[in-house]
């Protein structure tokens, strides 16, 4: 799968208007508006991201826009959808020796499931999580924007300690009123907390970090050893028998673990009793997997971990950058543990570069790269804006799980141990390099437009209505065989394998 986003133009032949039922017509059986142009365009990306010719084997049905943005949200979800069917089928042809499958991307369901924590309903309720107060932008003493984000306790609680404040938003206005931008997000970052100033495109691309992504690929595929090849019994489901330590909280590797999940994997995602969670993810992202729970700062869980390690196929990490190298748990490491293992991180803003080591959240990645004051600026409102989903996140997730299938099919047929990176940020430059294409104006998909890319799913936390896995390989579509589990549910061990 592609080593950089630098690809041939190619014509999209072969991907067509179709819809749902075969008839080339939208819902209301009207011509699907612009589907000659958005599919050559998904091909084309698609194409430069995994490095060949899918075009003749992709159907692409649905509008060329779903979601009102300035930026092109609705091609980002059908491209990244589509990576991860194009890992899923390389993975299914390398383990049934047949040719690569045909595959087929909704972008009305792609656009759903990049909203999916807010599709959600349980018992037919939202489930809802409160909004620290605390987070949001802030305006600041040179004129400008910071943004705090402080969904977890302990960064609302260090940005309160740094300030001097009570946990009220109207004191921590006044102080950062005070504060120039630049100053103050230094000063958090350096503390380790998570905030961004709001930039122009402009001088984001001016910012040395963004000059450090400019030398990195969107989706990076590196091969760490030259252990043998590792073969995988032929099945129907892609992913049948991989087993995935799943170590990732929020949106980002969940969603990758849980895409995973819906090709057949068995993912045990692996948490922590004193880490905090958001309890709407946790559901949203949960399906298909198991939950456990290791302390690997304690002795006898980091030592259970390198014991599932040496029987694992995946290993999935999203923490702050090097958390788990500290810990004696990096991929050079792992692959040590598990010849043959594929170790994929995600992270906020890449590789190498002066902001490689922050945390990072897709929000505040589009107020650095100047997203949010680009929003702001198109509408003339009183501050800046986010995209109308979690698009970095969710791309990231669904390119991180192209990158992991395909790198298992590349140890079927050429062995080896793989290392799979993915950064918000430079999925953010791929959506801004797209283009912009102003569809504010468009209404946000009502239930009408969901309801056929919902099903259900009893639950212990009740009846969960959800959007299905998008996408379809060789005809079938992802599914989970699990509902979402409580966390620390399950043992630290593998299911048994069939």
């Amino acid at each position: 799968m592609g080593q950089s986003t630098d690809g041939t133009d190619t014509n999209g032949t072969g991907l067509d208007g179709t819809g749902p039922d075969g008839t080339g017509a939208d819902h209301d059986g009207r011509g699907i508006a612009g589907r000659d142009a958005i599919g050559r365009e998904v091909a084309d990306q698609v194409e430069a991201l995994v490095g060949a010719d899918v075009a003749a084997r992709l159907t692409l049905t649905g509008p060329a826009e779903v979601l009102p943005s300035m930026y092109r949200v609705t091609t980002l979800a059908a491209v990244s959808v589509a990576v991860a069917a194009v890992g899923a089928g390389r993975l299914l042809s390398a383990r049934s020796g047949g040719g690569d499958p045909p595959l087929t991307v909704d972008t009305r369901h792609a656009a759903a499931a990049f909203g999916s924590e807010r599709h959600l309903r349980v018992d037919g309720r939202p489930l809802l999580t409160a909004r620290e107060p605390i987070s949001g932008f802030y305006r600041t003493a040179d004129d400008r924007w910071i943004q705090l984000h402080c969904t977890f306790p302990h960064h609302r609680d260090g940005v309160l300690d740094l300030l001097g404040v009570p946990g009220k938003r109207d004191a921590v206005a006044r102080v950062v009123r005070g504060v120039d931008a630049a100053t103050l997000e230094t000063e958090l970052q350096a503390m380790g907390l998570c905030a961004s100033m709001a930039r122009t495109e402009a001088e984001w691309s001016r910012h040395p970090q963004a000059a450090a992504l400019a030398e990195q690929p969107v989706l990076e595929i590196e091969r760490l050893d030259d252990s043998p090849p590792r073969p995988l019994v032929p099945c129907e489901t892609p992913a049948a028998g991989v087993r995935v330590l799943d170590l990732t909280r929020v949106i980002a590797g969940p969603v990758a673990g849980r895409t995973l999940a819906a090709h057949g994997a068995d993912v045990l995602r692996v948490g922590a009793a004193h880490l905090p969670e958001v309890d709407m993810l946790l559901v949203d992202t949960g399906f298909g997997k198991r939950n456990t729970f290791l302390n690997l700062r304690v002795g006898a869980d980091a030592r259970r971990l390198r014991e599932l390690i040496a029987s694992a196929d995946v290993l999935l990490a999203a923490y702050r950058p090097r958390a788990l190298d500290r810990l004696g748990f990096d991929a050079d490491a792992v692959a040590r543990l598990r010849p043959g293992i594929i170790y994929a991180t995600i992270s906020g803003y890449g590789r190498t570069g002066p902001w490689s080591g922050l945390r990072g959240f897709d929000s505040l990645v589009q107020t650095a790269s100047g997203m949010t004051l680009a929003g702001k600026a198109a509408d003339d409102l009183s501050e800046p804006v986010l995209l109308p989903v979690q698009a970095l996140d969710h791309a990231s997730g669904y390119l991180a799980a192209g990158g992991i299938l395909d790198a298992l099919s590349r140890r079927v047929r050429e062995g080896g141990s793989w290392h799979v990176r993915v950064s918000l940020a430079r999925t953010g430059r791929l959506l801004q390099d797209l283009g912009r294409h102003d569809t504010r104006a468009m209404p946000e998909p009502g239930p009408e437009d969901l309801e056929p890319f919902r099903d259900t799913y009893p639950s212990e936390f009740g009846e969960l209505s959800y959007i299905r896995p998008p996408a379809t390989v060789a005809g079938v579509a992802p599914r989970w065989t699990r509902p979402p589990a409580r966390l620390g549910t399950s043992a630290p061990s593998w299911s048994i394998r069939s």
